[in-house]
């Protein structure tokens, strides 16, 4: 059996997609002397490579003379009560431990940090969190003038002293990461610890963050004042004055990332290195394509490997070939798939796994087609499929969609490929869309609902309905996407209507998913689903038992059940 290779989800301190630019961008804004103080936005979608983006930050800057840089996550905070003062006193604490040695500095930065815990006394008494006799709660909540030491009224103008009579350092780069990962109430408090006490001269901001889910955040914080939406906008950009956005990868840039992914794999750390740096000086040239003029190097990428990054680039959606995330978790997602059908001896070959895997990622229910047919009947399909992407014929195939045209017309042919075990191993699988917004612990728990194994099942169940409705309703959309191809559906739609008995916002949605699987339900299920307290799932077994277009004993089930009732 051959190795496995998975790629993790880390942010890289290589730039295998071009960033240096938005680097050198970063770092240029820094020098600029009347930008001071300055806050820079690094905006990009779930997955754009902001994360990368800081690490490449902090390497380029990470020693120069008269920088100090930061790195702030906001999300990892233990306190996320105090989020503000979490911030600040991040800050405080790595001046201390870059500059202490330096005389009377560590008493300024304490008599700071003084101020910022009596605030954070304030915050937990007022929630509740710190229980106090009521003459320390007034104390605590009575506000201060600037002079007291227990106020952060007078906070900043001490921070700008204290940062002035540090004259080695020329900038203070803090750089914040995953800001939209946040509630609403940490981003707003993270960006009122920048505006309103940290945001002085030689201090510089970049925050990496998708600016549309922080505007929502602001927005939702505010909504209590009336003004969320209308001000939202307005407060992000009074915050942030250099605003710079991650371009999207297109399919040339995908493809050559997917290449030097595979390549890590296959050559030594020198090689690859070497690889890297070619592909850097050819980007930084302007020579396209990236990885060409390769016979220098004492190692290239193979003709498979540059055929299938090829493969993918081209196949994958926009959403998914734009996001280097969502490269990994598709190349991770097909060295499983691979690893899974080698170790139940279904021979395929790879290209074939991943054009099959390109169908079930893209939108519709063509996937779902090819699935539910015998093998004479998808061979059939098949052969005209790819004879009308290709401009063969006229007439599309009645059972695929439009979209499909670009996929039947490419590489391989599939019509004598034996894909038929491997349809049938992916049908028992969690969709590609479904496990890409699913947790590990998730994934688990929709194996076990659908599975055969009672005890699994039923813990499962309960597991799943002591969870918050958007977890649940995570799994329910997971296990009917499978229901939706799977043939042996019993323990699934067990599992889906103790969901539904459990959480009644759910019901609806799990009444029209189970109509939508109605092809693959058994007599069995007909009967429970009729069985159901719920007025939705009533209404349903309505709908079977009156449906023409399902098999005859699942209908014959479902109205037997109305009519006892």
């Amino acid at each position: 059996m051959s190795d496995m290779r998975l790629w993790d989800d880390n942010p890289t301190g290589e730039d295998l997609l071009g960033f240096a630019s938005i680097v050198d961008t970063v770092v240029a804004t820094l020098e600029i002397p009347y930008l001071d103080p300055v806050t820079i936005g690094i905006a990009a979608p779930w997955g754009g490579g902001k994360s990368t983006v800081l690490r490449l930050l902090h390497k380029e800057l990470d020693g120069r003379d008269g920088y100090r840089v930061i790195r702030l996550d906001p999300w990892e905070f233990d306190d996320q009560f105090d989020v503000r003062g979490g911030v600040i006193g991040e800050v405080l604490q790595d001046i201390l431990s870059a500059y202490g040695a330096q005389e009377g500095l560590p008493e300024k930065i304490n008599g700071l940090l003084e101020r910022v815990s009596w605030s954070r006394v304030a915050v937990s008494m007022a929630r509740g969190s710190l229980v106090a006799q009521s003459e320390d709660l007034v104390e605590a909540l009575t506000p201060r003038s600037k002079s007291d030491a227990r106020s952060l009224a007078g906070f900043r103008e001490e921070f700008a002293c204290l940062l002035r009579d540090l004259t080695q350092l020329k900038r203070l780069v803090v750089l914040v990461d995953d800001l939209d990962r946040c509630l609403p109430d940490a981003v707003m408090a993270t960006l009122e610890a920048i505006k309103l006490f940290l945001s002085v001269e030689k201090v510089a901001f970049v925050l990496a963050a998708d600016q549309d889910m922080v505007r929502e955040s602001i927005a939702a914080s505010l909504d209590a004042t009336g003004r969320g939406e209308r001000f939202a906008h307005r407060y992000l950009e009074k915050i942030v004055q250099v605003p710079l956005s991650l371009p999207r990868i297109g399919a040339d840039e995908a493809a050559t990332f997917i290449t030097l992914l595979l390549s890590a794999h296959q050559c030594s750390p020198e090689h690859y290195t070497r690889l890297v740096e070619h592909a850097q000086q050819r980007r930084a040239a302007g020579q396209s394509p990236v990885l060409s003029d390769l016979q220098s190097l004492p190692w290239q990428p193979d003709g498979a490997s540059l055929a299938l990054a090829s493969r993918l680039a081209t196949g994958l959606s926009a959403d998914r070939s734009g996001s280097p995330r969502s490269i990994k978790r598709f190349l991770n997602a097909f060295a499983l798939r691979t690893r899974i059908a080698e170790s139940q001896g279904i021979s395929i070959d790879p290209s074939v796994i991943v054009k099959l895997m390109l169908l079930e990622d893209s939108p519709g229910k063509d996937f779902e087609t090819l699935v539910k047919l015998q093998d004479v009947p998808r061979s059939e399909l098949l052969e005209h499929w790819q004879a009308w992407g290709k401009g063969e014929r006229d007439d599309r195939p009645d059972q695929v969609s439009e979209a499909s045209r670009h996929w039947a017309a490419s590489e391989p042919d599939l019509t004598t490929a034996p894909i038929g075990p491997y349809l049938s191993l992916a049908a028992s699988l969690v969709s590609l869309t479904a496990a890409a917004s699913l947790t590990q612990e998730q994934v688990t728990w929709v194996s076990h609902l659908a599975g055969q194994a009672e005890p699994h099942r039923r813990s499962a169940q309960q597991e799943v309905t002591a969870r918050p409705v958007t977890e649940q309703q995570a799994v329910v959309e997971a296990l009917l996407e499978r229901g939706r191809r799977e043939q042996e559906s019993e323990p699934l739609v067990e599992s889906l209507l103790y969901i539904a008995k459990a959480t009644e916002d759910l019901r609806r949605r799990i009444a029209d998913g189970l109509w939508d699987m109605r092809h693959n339900l058994t007599p069995g299920s007909a009967l429970d689903i009729a069985d159901s307290d719920s007025e939705e799932l009533r209404d349903l077994a309505a709908r079977l038992a009156g449906a023409t277009d399902i098999d005859p004993m699942v209908q014959e089930a479902a109205k037997v059940e109305q009519e006892g009732r």
